[in-house]
């Protein structure tokens, strides 16, 4: 069994422990997306460096048809202009536009001010407004606060940004609207003509993650501020960064989001000697690390299904896959579909 691992300097009611978490083969794909914020689209040519044969041939065979601008528009507009609605029309089209318009719908729409403040396509001051006005109308939100503080790391005001982190550890929640944003992509493509099984597969696969881009940075950067004078801050701020990493690995969607929660964790012990006591709660650095390592090596080592997999399987079975996703995660969900097509499951050290 895994070690439960609880954050000194954390709220003691949160659940920050290295739990079972999940899986899928949207790995590879969610990775290229975290810095472009593209999508895989399947009606793309193979001159598009995202575009994937296999991927196709298997939305094809779902019944996937990514809907055009003109189809989104009508699908709009019979939706009452709906904000969800036109914020998975921007995320299906990669069009901020359509963020824009469901904030003039409804200016405190937080899905919308997340989008938009995270869009490349936004500029720097307008982000940073946008991320406090997210963090006013979700101030339980620590995704709030990490993009917040990123962005204002990133515009060179690392003071600000480390007193926006520390806030953090008072919020209670961790919502990167990833599971929002999926359920709404769905909808619109069933809303198109897409079938069910092939909306959902789609859904999962193409929504990006560039927050997770966001915090691995503002781990970075906190890491480099530890002082070696003083043991103290050093503390503080390596219990923050692990804070960081727990927070995100505790989030029940992607695999990416215990891979990087994973990463800070064990960035937040760099630099201790391995018998020295940790920020985490009666562990030895060493045994921190140990346990973070298992964790990571027991993901590593589960067998994947890439789309060439599941082009075999029946479409009941992908389905029923796709919906232990959003159940139970992508790695739980994973090991099940082992167990039922016979292949071996990764062994918890």
């Amino acid at each position: 069994m895994l070690t439960f691992l609880m954050i000194r300097g954390t709220e003691p009611s949160k659940d920050n422990s290295i739990g079972p978490e999940k899986f899928s083969p949207s790995l590879g794909l969610k990775k290229r997306k975290e810095s472009t914020q593209k999508k895989t689209h399947p009606d793309q040519n193979s001159s598009d460096s995202y575009h994937d044969s296999e991927i196709q041939e298997l939305m094809d065979q779902l019944g996937v048809r990514v809907p055009s601008h003109d189809q989104l528009e009508n699908y709009i507009e019979k939706s009452g202009n709906n904000v969800e609605a036109l914020i998975a029309a921007g995320v299906i089209l990669n069009d901020s536009s359509y963020f824009i318009r469901a904030l003039e719908n409804n200016p405190n729409d937080a899905h919308a001010l997340f989008c938009l403040a995270l869009n490349e396509s936004t500029e720097s001051a307008a982000k940073i407004d946008l991320a406090k006005k997210l963090l006013k109308d979700q101030p339980d939100n620590a995704t709030a606060s990490y993009l917040l503080a990123s962005l204002q790391a990133e515009s060179g005001n690392i003071d600000e940004s480390i007193d926006t982190l520390l806030g953090s550890f008072e919020q209670k929640g961790y919502d990167d609207f990833y599971n929002q944003t999926s359920l709404k992509v769905e909808d619109a493509l069933r809303g198109t003509g897409s079938s069910e099984s092939g909306s959902t597969l789609y859904s999962l696969w193409n929504v990006p993650v560039p927050i997770l881009a966001k915090i691995n940075g503002i781990a970075k950067t906190v890491m480099e501020l530890v002082p070696q004078s003083d043991p103290q801050r050093a503390q503080e701020l390596r219990s923050l960064v692990a804070s960081i990493g727990a927070n995100v690995s505790n989030e029940n969607t992607s695999i990416i989001n215990e891979l990087v929660g994973l990463a800070a964790q064990i960035k937040s012990l760099e630099g201790m000697d391995n018998d020295s006591v940790s920020h985490f709660e009666n562990l030895s650095v060493q045994e921190a690390r140990n346990s973070l390592e298992q964790r990571k090596s027991s993901i590593r080592n589960l067998t994947l299904f890439g789309p060439n997999d599941l082009i075999s399987m029946d479409s009941a079975l992908i389905e029923s896959y796709m919906n232990r996703i959003r159940a139970v995660g992508e790695y739980e969900a994973t090991r099940w579909l082992n167990q039922r097509t016979k292949r071996p499951l990764p062994r918890n050290k």
